[in-house]
């Protein structure tokens, strides 16, 4: 949350910085259009969405990617590891995604 709440801080920045901008409610929206990651990140930060914890199966052919924790929790919770969800996505994707999108504005 602290990593999400830096990124959206900087959407705040970026307008500060941006000479044209002038409504910030027009610019975070037109930079959650051009990144659905920082759409996704903003939202969470406003509390429009939320992150949940959900189970995700992992097949026997990944165990080797595993970490050794991960490995671990998936032997007795029927092959599946828990992971943070936005979205319907991995939230660490997400913020990977939103973090490489703040080099575009």
């Amino acid at each position: 949350m602290l990593v999400a709440a830096l990124v959206d801080a900087y959407v705040d920045r970026l307008f500060s910085a941006d000479g044209e901008a002038e409504d910030i409610l027009e610019y975070r929206s037109r930079v959650a259009t051009q990144s659905p990651a920082l759409g996704s990140i903003m939202a969470l930060c406003s509390g429009r969405v939320r992150l949940v914890t959900e189970a995700v199966a992992v097949p026997i052919a990944d165990y080797g990617a595993l970490a050794v924790e991960d490995f671990m929790v998936s032997l007795y919770n029927d092959h599946s590891v828990q992971r943070l969800r936005l979205n319907g996505s991995d939230m660490m994707k997400t913020l990977a995604e939103a973090i490489a999108a703040l080099d575009g504005f």
